[in-house]
């Protein structure tokens, strides 16, 4: 990895600005301990909001700053160049071809999204609404490639890049995402796979509750109580009811 100048200057102010008691309960909270999903991360301790104060003041920066952001060993560095990515491609000075670039770069530095933040960070506001201007064979490809990695982090950004979809009244990635994750034995990917479908179902609760009646009896727990938060108690009931039944 090579760092840019400002990427060097933007990860000494963030040394700066942390410390060792954040550090450590950012570590605890991001799992980042022996045996939890980010063990081995480095965190130096700087509050989200931080994070993004220091990304509006270095929005002059260029691709190859964002890109070096991403890999540093530190996870708020990689969050402040998620951060900026999102910045850069949402401003509406920036030319389309720039915007394509962002989206190259950021599915190459998918791996370096390494925690839940990271991913919910990026996943809605590049990739998602990029996709929306895709025909449908292009948004499977991109998102079946997602899907089918190994590496939870690649998973979970194809279920919430749906997201930015489900908001625009598109639904039937988030389904069709759902449906194929749903087996998934990941935590994190239990709660992706229950919170889009229970967005989709918002705007189209006819489709929500077909998929629950395909799924309700067999899919995780928690992915079930995820979806079912904006249903009644009694329906609420009901399709925890056929899961209990079902084991």
């Amino acid at each position: 990895m090579t760092m840019t100048a400002l990427a060097d200057e933007l990860v000494d102010w963030l040394r700066t600005l942390g410390n060792d008691a954040d550090a450590q309960a950012n570590a605890r909270y991001l799992q980042a301990f022996p045996g939890g999903y980010a063990e081995g991360d480095v965190f130096v301790g700087v509050h989200v909001p931080d994070v993004r104060t220091l990304a509006r003041d270095g929005r002059s920066v260029q691709l190859d700053d964002i890109d070096a952001l991403l890999q540093p060993e530190i996870h708020e560095a990689r969050l402040l160049g998620a951060i900026l990515a999102v910045d850069v491609y949402k401003s509406a000075k920036t030319p389309v071809e720039t915007r394509d670039k962002i989206i190259a770069l950021v599915l190459t530095r998918v791996e370096y999204l390494d925690n839940w933040d990271l991913v919910d960070t990026v996943a809605p506001y590049t990739p998602g609404p990029w996709l929306l201007d895709r025909s449908q064979g292009e948004q499977d490809a991109v998102l079946d490639d997602l899907t089918a990695s190994p590496l939870l982090w690649r998973r979970r950004f194809a279920m919430v890049s749906t997201l930015a979809m489900v908001r625009a009244g598109e639904m039937p990635q988030a389904f069709r995402l759902a449906e194929t994750l749903i087996d998934d034995r990941h935590d994190l990917m239990h709660t992706a796979v229950g919170w889009m479908p229970r967005e989709a179902g918002q705007r189209d609760r006819p489709a929500l509750d077909a998929f629950l009646e395909r799924h309700a009896a067999t899919m995780p727990r928690t992915a079930l109580r995820y979806t079912l938060e904006k249903h009644d108690a009694d329906a609420r009931r009901d399709f925890m009811g056929r899961r209990a039944a079902a084991r």
